[in-house]
């Protein structure tokens, strides 16, 4: 009897423990209704800020492949989701600009900061055009994947190159009017000037003296006006194009400095489009600038080489370098970088604390 007494007592110890679980178990199931909950409020939270963040958004995993997108990206390349997702953002990248951006995918993930956060390429569409995009990109913390928001720079990119067209245009027609017009009346005063000292010589030695220090002055006011007008409109591809450009940019500086620059140039690179030509020049103009204001050099080299459809304008020098390029802002580095986005260039600045700068610019000569 004492036997099953126990027996009912453990009977109603289990029943209690059992009751005592399930209040556990439902006490958990709310908190886990809870969180369930507050995850679906935060994932419909951070799904309406990607649909409606304004930029074609994107979310790229490790494999290079695009895992979720939101309309706007649809939109903007003009493919449908099925057409985008489990696919590889390379697919939808400008041919040149993909080895750069596979370069900038693979060190991300070796460190979030080793690759820029914010950078410029072109997005082929799905009818074939190419959309200019400024992106920003990150990678999600504690996972291998990154997500990218882009903006359509094309209609910007449109009007910039209007407005600097019509600058160089501007400039140009500046240059021609100091060469063609206020030099030829100041080669009429330097002729008038001589014959007056001539003139003079046989009456008044004071008076043929001052004749002689007009004509001076006469004669250095030419040549500023040459140099000056040769700086406004240095590419003239109907009488000396690029390389003569380049080279008389080597010799004025050799000269005017006492330092020594030199152009090479091994084979003739036949470019047509004086837009890209102007932008090339005042490119290795401003290195060379920079290499001689900031850097001290006594020694630059501009090399302008062809390889296959591959063309590249290099500028070295043995100045004391740039200490920190990523830092580097000045204005006219900022116009450099700007001038190499226009042309459709790769401009690469690199420089070493006690061993001079580097600038190279390369483009694609088929595309231009």
């Amino acid at each position: 009897m004492a036997k099953e007494v126990m027996t009912k007592a453990q009977l109603v110890e289990e029943l209690q423990e059992a009751h005592r679980k399930i209040k556990r178990l439902r006490s958990q199931a709310r908190k886990y209704k809870r969180i369930e909950d507050k995850l679906t409020r935060s994932e419909q939270f951070y799904r309406t800020l990607f649909e409606n963040s304004g930029t074609a958004t994107i979310v790229i995993e490790k494999d290079t492949t695009i895992s979720m997108m939101n309309n706007d990206f649809s939109n903007f390349t003009g493919y449908p989701r099925n057409e985008i997702l489990n696919h590889s953002w390379t697919l939808y990248v400008a041919e040149d600009d993909v080895d750069r951006l596979l370069f900038y995918h693979r060190t991300r993930r070796e460190g979030p900061t080793s690759a820029p956060r914010n950078y410029e390429f072109k997005i082929r569409n799905k009818d074939g055009k190419h959309l200019h995009v400024y992106m920003t990109i990150a990678i999600i913390p504690g996972t291998s994947q990154s997500i990218a928001s882009m903006v359509d720079m094309t209609a910007i990119k449109k009007l910039e190159k209007e407005v600097l067209d019509t600058s160089e245009r501007e400039r140009q027609k500046i240059g021609y009017e100091l060469h063609d017009d206020l030099g030829q009346h100041l080669i009429g005063i330097d002729v008038m000037t001589k014959v007056l000292r001539d003139k003079l010589t046989p009456i008044s030695d004071e008076n043929a003296r001052y004749a002689g220090e007009i004509n001076h002055l006469v004669r250095e006011a030419i040549d500023k006006t040459r140099r000056l007008a040769r700086g406004l409109c240095p590419v003239h591809l109907t009488s000396l194009g690029l390389e003569a450009s380049l080279e008389n940019l080597a010799t004025s500086t050799s000269s005017i400095f006492n330092i020594t620059c030199l152009f090479r140039c091994p084979r003739h690179i036949p470019i047509h489009d004086n837009t890209l030509a102007t932008h090339l020049y005042y490119i290795a103009k401003e290195s060379v600038h920079n290499a001689i204001e900031h850097g001290k050099s006594s020694r630059i080299i501009m090399e302008l080489l062809n390889n296959s459809s591959s063309v590249s304008l290099s500028i070295l020098d043995n100045g004391s370098g740039i200490k920190d390029i990523a830092r580097a802002t000045g204005i006219g580095l900022r116009i450099m970088h700007y001038r190499a986005r226009m042309i459709g260039a790769a401009l690469r600045i690199e420089s070493e604390p006690d061993g001079g700068t580097l600038v190279t610019c390369a483009f694609n000569l088929r595309k231009n």
